[in-house]
């Protein structure tokens, strides 16, 4: 299949859209498939921290200045998960190369059935630059109207470069009557909700030992709504009305049948 380079994006912080990227693309590689995350967040650089990474030498951040090759940024994450973090220091961020964004994503698309670009909140340049560089996104909003209507900022600059919305992940909702509906956001936002994840503190205690929460809370709330959103990047359906606890059975069942020959 010809590789997917998607997108998670949020027009805020705070929603919980890095936690979604790297558990999501565990999900996917253990699954089967080659999935490679890139932090495309190179300000906060959340997700090799959030993968559990000791150590990386060398990050985004050198491929950006012209210091090394996107090979050389690759690490080993849980369950066969590559990962492309960024580095630490604010004063290299003032010498980072946008332009090179897009070019480092197509050098990753051969060896990859999935590229998942964990976006900087918002629609400052380097958010731009990693939203730009994908085929598709995913956008991440908390259910209520500063998140909606910062989304809805981040959806039309993704469809005025040609990237696909493909659908919404509804992170930390708490079922209260002030919270927005799935059905009043898929009618605002023109697309589908592709997973709803009630708030769930497993994701935080996973988050503070930097371990993903797919892997270290496999029958919580957040790893069934994780198994959602794989199961329908893998194909193409939603997975609806499921009882709580049974996480591990959802995603061991679908990964039986993508790995049939």
């Amino acid at each position: 299949m010809a590789t997917r380079v998607i997108a998670i994006a949020s027009g805020k912080g705070g929603t919980g859209k890095t936690s979604i990227a790297t558990n999501l693309g565990i999900a996917l590689a253990a699954n089967g498939k080659d999935v490679t995350v890139v932090d495309g967040d190179v300000t906060m650089a959340s997700t090799g921290i959030m993968m559990g990474l000791k150590r990386s030498p060398i990050t985004i951040h050198n491929v950006l200045m012209g210091e090394a090759q996107i090979e050389e940024a690759v690490y080993e994450g849980p369950k066969g998960v590559k990962i492309v973090p960024a580095g630490l220091s604010l004063e290299r961020i003032k010498r980072l190369d946008y332009d090179k964004f897009k070019h480092i994503v197509n050098e990753l698309r051969p060896s990859n059935d999935y590229i998942i670009i964990d976006c900087a909140p918002g629609l400052e340049k380097d958010a731009m630059a990693a939203l730009t560089a994908a085929d598709e996104c995913i956008l991440v909003l908390n259910p209520e109207p500063t998140s909606l209507a910062d989304a809805l900022k981040v959806k039309a600059l993704a469809e005025k470069n040609n990237v696909k919305l493909s659908g919404l992940i509804i992170n930390m909702h708490m079922n209260e009557k002030s919270e927005i509906r799935n059905g009043e956001l898929e009618k605002l936002m023109a697309t589908r909700v592709i997973a709803s994840i009630p708030f769930d503190s497993h994701a935080k205690k996973a988050s503070s030992t930097q371990s993903p929460a797919f892997v270290k809370f496999p029958e919580s709330n957040f790893a069934l709504g994780i198994s959602q959103a794989a199961a329908f990047l893998l194909d193409g359906k939603v997975v609806t009305k499921v009882k709580k606890g049974i996480a591990r059975k959802i995603f061991e069942s679908i990964a039986t049948i993508f790995k049939r020959p």
